[in-house]
């Protein structure tokens, strides 16, 4: 459901005062005073992702340090406050309420994927998982944009980086890295250089042309990251005319013959990847159209165990299962390995209810001043909802008192 102009300017409201809120809470403490880092799990041009143990004691956490010689203070607070908002559903990784600034760095805490994301699978070149794998995936990632689009959110970066694993069989996974995530509405122009996930109305921004954010954009690099996952390939290098490979898609999506690379699907999964990629942004299907299509095989053969139908020419991603966006121009022409650090890659803190002292707090006159302004947005009750359970368990206020701070009858 798309949003209406007087819904996105208030959520743009209420996220700008959320953000300055929260801006006032972070307190300054430099990273050695509280913690021993024991293992740095990821590095790039943002900073790094540490794991890293409290010196007064305590689980370690996953910190994500923020350089701020490259992350303004408002990118910092933005990304840590949508996490936050998004940290109620089981399908979106979980942002700690824990975050601080140094002399060099902003960080905030979030929980750890034990098994990593979705590269780290391993598979044979050129196979993708198996079919029971790839639809938990799609269930899961599928609910969790879901949730972020109901609440006027774009991901914009829906990857296969981004999809972190709890377990090898895929039975728990999460989406994450919200840090290009912005409301539905937001002027974008066109990425540096073209990527296999970007919708074709993305690919072709030419200079200073915008485009208005909307959920299409994560839909289209969700069924690409489905294409993915089933056949351990790239449908395409980019969403372009010149690329024959989107040239025979767009064909087909024309009433053409279906192209060799979508032939070892099924009837019912063909159906999908129609529906998904939508060369028209406003007939593309939401990500949830998923769920009536697990029931239906989706490769042709392979049942549940793997690959070995017939394959047209491809986009072999390398290294265990796939190659991370950042090497995908390498990666289209050359043979497979991995080398290096992801660059975006976020491990992420599984010190669950454990709090340093200096928590960001969402105190009760936070929600008093909250519930008196009349934010009633979309993204209110989701906080609403993780600081009321935070305050009932410390006994800030009986439960008969929650319904009437949050102003409805609702079961937290």
């Amino acid at each position: 459901m798309e949003a209406s102009e007087e819904d996105e300017e208030e959520n743009e409201a209420f996220l700008e005062w959320l953000m300055a809120r929260t801006g006032r809470e972070v307190p300054l403490q430099e990273l050695e005073e509280r913690y021993e880092v024991l293992e740095e799990l990821g590095s790039g041009t943002y900073g790094r992702v540490v794991l890293a143990e409290p010196r007064d004691g305590g689980s370690p956490v996953v910190l994500k340090l923020m350089a701020k010689e490259h992350t303004d203070r408002r990118t910092f607070l933005r990304e840590y406050c949508i996490g936050r908002c998004l940290s109620s559903h089981e399908a979106c990784v979980r942002a700690l309420p824990v975050a601080f600034e140094s002399a060099t760095h902003f960080a905030f805490a979030q929980e750890l994927a034990p098994a990593g994301d979705l590269c780290d699978l391993p598979s044979s070149p050129q196979e993708g998982l198996a079919e029971v794998l790839v639809k938990r995936c799609a269930s899961q990632v599928a609910a969790a944009l879901d949730f972020m689009h109901s609440r006027a959110l774009v991901h914009r970066d829906v990857k296969l980086d981004n999809v972190l694993l709890f377990d090898s069989e895929c039975r728990r996974v999460k989406l994450g890295d919200f840090g290009l995530a912005r409301l539905q509405g937001w002027p974008v122009r066109a990425a540096a250089g073209a990527l296999p996930y970007a919708a074709p109305e993305l690919c072709a921004l030419r200079g200073a042309d915008t485009l208005e954010l909307d959920p299409s954009l994560d839909v289209w690099a969700f069924a690409v990251l489905l294409f993915c996952l089933c056949t351990g390939c790239f449908p395409w290098a980019a969403a372009l005319a010149t690329d024959p490979q989107f040239e025979g898609f767009s064909a087909w999506q024309g009433g053409r013959a279906v192209p060799p690379s979508w032939r070892p699907f099924g009837a019912g999964a063909r159906e999908m990847f129609r529906r998904l990629l939508a060369l028209d942004p406003d007939r593309r299907s939401p990500a949830v159209e998923v769920h009536k299509y697990l029931a239906l095989p989706w490769v042709a053969g392979r049942g549940s165990e793997g690959a070995g139908a017939e394959r047209g020419p491809r986009h072999a991603l390398s290294g265990g299962l796939f190659c991370t966006t950042r090497a995908v121009t390498s990666c289209l022409t050359t043979t497979p390995g991995r080398s290096g650090k992801r660059a975006s890659k976020q491990k992420h803190s599984s010190s669950e209810g454990r709090k340093a002292d200096f928590l960001v707090s969402y105190n009760q006159n936070f929600c008093k001043i909250w519930h008196h302004l009349g934010m009633t947005l979309i993204l209110r009750q989701e906080l609403w909802k993780k600081w009321v359970k935070v305050s009932r368990v410390r006994g800030k206020f009986p439960p008969g008192q929650i319904s009437a701070l949050v102003g409805g009858g609702s079961s937290l």
